[in-house]
């Protein structure tokens, strides 16, 4: 096979040379960004298929890789360990992604180092997206944690569950939009519904559901466990939120005020910032893909778990993507 530099590599695209997903030369260099489950699994599944090649994970935080147990309400860790992605031969390098320049295929890193590269995988993540609802500041924030995808925020959430009153009130605040899939809002609440179900059998739960995805108070209702109290509003019951005041404990919804003990205030989701920066996103805020994982938008990446486009976001879909690369 003929040697594919970095520089061929982005003049093949340019002119629109059919490359196969995934396929390049043995003695490639693919760097890959992001040590959660789906960029380490990736990492290691590139380093075995093709040895001779060189393959660099790209993380800004090294406690990442170490894989501790994931608190309650927080997705779970999984993925190779440090041990097991050096022992595969990839190369690790610290360090934060602040540019990606696609015409010469390099990544600029906040150390000031750039590093080319033949092959890009990017599993950015997700992150919160602005909101403006009155009193949703920096204080409500840390009180009604969303605690989904953050590990500080997971803690917080299960500690004050622990603490929450024989009878006390929790909402679950859903975004009209941003979640992206349907099924991500239903787990949530049975999630939380299963939790109060087991440790605190007389307390209220309350989902105030923005969204208008069919379907899902009825699933909700058929699988949450019986004898809970729990109700789900859509945007015509009461889901919107108009105000909140964290100090005091109430939410304003578009049918009244509501006041609760707990409050796991979702705000609506994207890509992280890295994916939205370097041109990856759409106008919805994620990663449109093809079926194999190629960008839309910059064919030179591949867009791994849970920032693509309608991607399922379990675990389990974020490891398959990972584990079929190969070079």
């Amino acid at each position: 096979m003929t040697r594919l530099t970095r520089r061929g590599f982005g003049a093949a695209l340019l002119c629109g040379a059919a490359i196969a997903p995934f396929t390049l030369p043995g003695r490639a260099r693919a760097l890959v960004v992001g040590g959660g489950p789906a960029g380490a699994s990736a990492a290691l599944a590139l380093a075995r298929s093709a040895p001779r090649a060189s393959v660099v994970l790209v993380e800004r935080d090294p406690t990442r890789l170490a894989r501790a147990a994931s608190p309650a309400f927080a997705r779970p860790e999984a993925g190779p360990t440090l041990a097991e992605l050096q022992a595969a031969g990839v190369e690790i390098m610290i360090d934060e992604v602040t540019t990606i320049d696609w015409q010469r295929a390099e990544l600029q890193g906040f150390s000031g180092r750039s590093t080319g590269f033949d092959q890009l995988v990017i599993a950015p993540g997700i992150a919160a997206l602005t909101e403006e609802i009155p009193g949703f500041d920096a204080a409500a924030r840390h009180r009604f944690p969303a605690a989904w995808g953050n590990r500080r925020e997971a803690l917080r959430l299960s500690a004050q569950l622990a603490a929450l009153p024989e009878r006390g009130h929790v909402v679950l605040r859903l975004p009209a939009s941003g979640l992206s899939h349907p099924q991500i809002a239903l787990s949530r609440a049975l999630t939380l519904a299963d939790h109060l179900a087991k440790h605190r059998p007389s307390a209220r739960l309350t989902v105030l559901d923005g969204g208008a995805a069919a379907g899902l108070a009825a699933a909700f209702h058929a699988a949450a466990p019986k004898g809970l109290e729990a109700r789900w509003l859509g945007p015509r019951e009461g889901g919107m939120v108009t105000a909140l005041s964290a100090p005091d404990g109430w939410i304003e919804t578009s049918a009244g005020r509501l006041r609760a003990d707990v409050v796991n205030f979702i705000p609506p989701q994207g890509a992280a910032t890295l994916a939205r920066a370097a041109g990856l996103t759409g106008a919805d805020h994620w990663c449109p893909t093809d079926a194999a994982g190629r960008s839309s938008l910059q064919p030179q990446a591949i867009i791994l778990g849970d920032a693509r486009q309608s991607a399922a976001r379990s675990l389990s879909s974020a490891l398959t993507q990972a584990r079929a690369l190969h070079i």
